[in-house]
């Protein structure tokens, strides 16, 4: 019995050296401390700790939860992409169509690259740069936000209390912050 159980453990081990990194290849990377095995697709970042996660089109969702008093913080992936950066030091995005993007209260600065019908929150940041690569809407409340949209008419920016976003000569808006 015991010289089974052996076996079996030894089976288990080897089944999970040889699933982790291939899981990798096939759907999302995420660096440590980022786990959570029951999906391949989330990450959340441990509390004070810095995080990246990737995931490949074969991931229908991405999703990155940095939202606890986290330092650097990133995620690259398709579409749907979800990205909870609230409140930690540094965050970049780059994603597809239909994402999500908080990064309300940052610290130092967020980056985003978002695709068509994308939401990109930013109030209360202290630097917010954000490209739009088809119709999006930026919420830049109480923040200072950069925003350039690959077709302006497309896109949605509310700066909060104050007025509407000032354009600059390189094409970009501004929120609460000089061209």
């Amino acid at each position: 019995m015991v010289r089974g159980l052996q076996h079996l453990a030894h089976a288990l081990i080897l089944a999970l050296v040889v699933a982790i990194p291939t899981s990798a290849l096939l759907g999302c990377y995420r660096d440590n401390p980022c786990r959570d095995p029951t999906n391949d697709g989330m990450c959340y970042c441990p509390v004070g700790g810095s995080c990246r996660h990737s995931c490949n089109g074969s991931i229908p969702n991405c999703t990155l939860g940095c939202a606890q008093k986290n330092g650097e913080c990133g995620v690259s992936c398709m579409d749907d992409c979800i990205a909870l950066c609230t409140g930690a030091q540094t965050c970049d995005v780059s994603c597809g169509d239909r994402c999500s993007v908080s990064c309300e209260w940052m610290k130092d600065r967020c980056t985003a690259q978002v695709g068509q019908s994308s939401h990109v929150n930013c109030e209360g940041a202290a630097s917010c740069d954000v490209h739009c690569l088809g119709s999006c809407d930026v919420h830049c409340a109480a923040a200072k936000c950069r925003i350039r949209c690959d077709n302006p008419a497309e896109c949605e920016i509310d700066c909060g209390v104050g007025g509407g976003p000032v354009s600059c000569p390189d094409g970009s808006r501004v929120c609460g912050r000089p061209c």
